[in-house]
């Protein structure tokens, strides 16, 4: 019998770094907005493009805003109909967070997001990384019928966070998919499927595209720090292919 091979999750920032990550290889698309925001919903355009684009399943980022996973009456509204909408679109899974200032899964509301999601895939992203207690957090997303867990095991990076990754892939048996996600890479990738006996891969593969624009000198449209107005992350095919590579190897 052929031996499984792991699945590659490509998280995408744009509409067209998901058609550039399926033609080199991915088996799911993350599609999101905002890279140097953590990633935020992408518009409804981008995501009804990429289905009718796409053959590949489509999982689609559901985070209102910057800033921290406590939403208010509002945003949680918003949240729900986000998620709506990608299911009456045909997306294939959600990914998103909801915590409650103690540090917890809010529980109550990550089960109205699985009733809404129906047959869709839920994947509680790595907020999960800054709950209080990991072991308890995945507890109470199996308890809410969450269907993965990205995670990088409550550390920077998912080789800083291995061990936990290990312990927690032990905890979710067959319950709930473990799906490590943070500083991988093809000099890595292989070390932590085999330490972890994980399946699915989530990866990034994003190159720095300058503007062929020539700046304006004293006039800037976005805030100082890592955003930059002529500047911006797309997939990176030949990244995308490597690992690929190292995942049939």
């Amino acid at each position: 019998m052929e031996k499984e091979k792991t699945l590659l999750e490509v998280a995408v920032f744009t509409p067209g770094s998901a058609i550039i990550a399926a033609k080199a290889g991915a088996n799911r698309i993350e599609l999101c907005s905002g890279y140097s925001e953590g990633g935020l919903s992408p518009s409804t355009g981008a995501i009804q493009y990429v289905r009718e684009k796409l053959q590949i399943p489509v999982h689609v980022m559901i985070r209102p805003r910057i800033g921290d996973f406590i939403y208010d009456a509002i945003e949680k509204e918003i949240i729900l109909k986000d998620i709506a909408f990608c299911k009456n679109s045909g997306i294939d899974g959600i990914v998103t967070g909801v915590l409650n200032p103690s540090g917890k899964i809010d529980k109550e509301f990550m089960q109205k997001v699985v009733e809404t999601a129906g047959e869709m895939s839920v994947t509680f992203h790595r907020a999960f990384d800054i709950t209080s207690e990991l072991q308890e957090s995945l507890e109470t997303l199996i308890e809410c019928g969450v269907s993965r867990v990205l995670t990088s095991g409550g550390k920077a990076s998912v080789p800083d966070g291995l061990d936990a990754i290990i312990s927690l892939v032990s905890q979710a048996s067959d319950k709930i998919i473990i799906l490590p996600g943070g500083g991988i890479t093809t000099g890595n990738v292989k070390n932590i499927i085999q330490r972890s006996g994980v399946r699915e891969i989530h990866f990034s593969g994003k190159e720095l595209v300058t503007s062929y624009m020539e700046p304006k000198d004293g006039v800037s449209l976005t805030s100082h720090g890592e955003v930059n107005d002529y500047e911006w992350y797309e997939c990176d095919s030949e990244k995308i292919e490597a690992l690929k590579a190292k995942l049939n190897s």
